[in-house]
């Protein structure tokens, strides 16, 4: 977890927001990876920018992972 972490709906509820031709969401404060998995849970695609090295590690992990549930769905 990240001390900011925000919620995954609140992510998710925010992406749904944007018109449907904004295909790709950048969050150049990555952090653990929320609006990674946000954009995995969408099918939207993500540019994430994180400097921690073990925050940018636990986002990669967490947006893989949702990654490959999604493909079981899809």
């Amino acid at each position: 977890s990240h001390p900011t972490q925000k919620p995954l709906e609140l992510i998710e509820w925010c992406i749904r927001q944007l018109p449907a031709e904004v295909e790709t969401i950048l969050d150049p404060f990555m952090g653990s990876g929320t609006t990674g998995v946000a954009c995995a849970n969408l099918g939207r695609s993500f540019i994430g920018i994180e400097r921690e090295p073990k925050y940018f590690e636990i986002a990669c992990r967490r947006i893989e992972d949702a990654q490959r549930q999604s493909r079981l769905f899809t």
